[in-house]
């Protein structure tokens, strides 16, 4: 009986330390008022600095002046996560060049966007940082 609690104790870990799959999860606009957030990541991000950049459009226009925080949090527990302010480098664009990978492993990149007229929407996407 033991083993059979250990096993299904170790299976539940081992699945709570995979990353989610990378996906949209925009929310916040409503359906005639679609917003779209991508996040684009080093190709191949190894510990340390790395820029993150995320593209606001609402119906197919870039949104100037938002506000944007990109958090990184490793996909165990224990972690401080790493938050950082993405500065608007051209109309839609936004950008973060002083992110921090401090250690190897799968991280989740979450972008939250707060939209000049105050509506809000988030993006997530899956990495993993490789040893430099």
């Amino acid at each position: 009986m033991r083993a059979v609690l250990l096993a299904l104790s170790l299976t539940a870990l081992l699945a709570s330390c995979r990353p989610p799959d990378a996906g949209s999860s925009a929310r916040g606009a409503g359906a005639s008022d679609p917003v779209a957030i991508t996040i684009e990541l080093p190709e191949d991000p190894a510990v340390g600095p790395a820029t993150v950049t995320v593209r606001v459009d609402r119906d197919g226009v870039a949104v100037e002046g938002a506000e944007v925080e990109v958090t990184g949090d490793m996909t165990h527990a224990g972690m401080v996560p790493v938050i950082r302010a993405a500065g608007e480098a051209e109309p839609g664009v936004y950008r973060a060049d002083d992110m921090e990978f401090d250690m190897a492993g799968d991280w989740i990149v979450t972008a939250d966007v707060t939209l000049p007229d105050g509506a809000t929407a988030r993006q997530e996407a899956a990495t993993t940082v490789r040893r430099p």
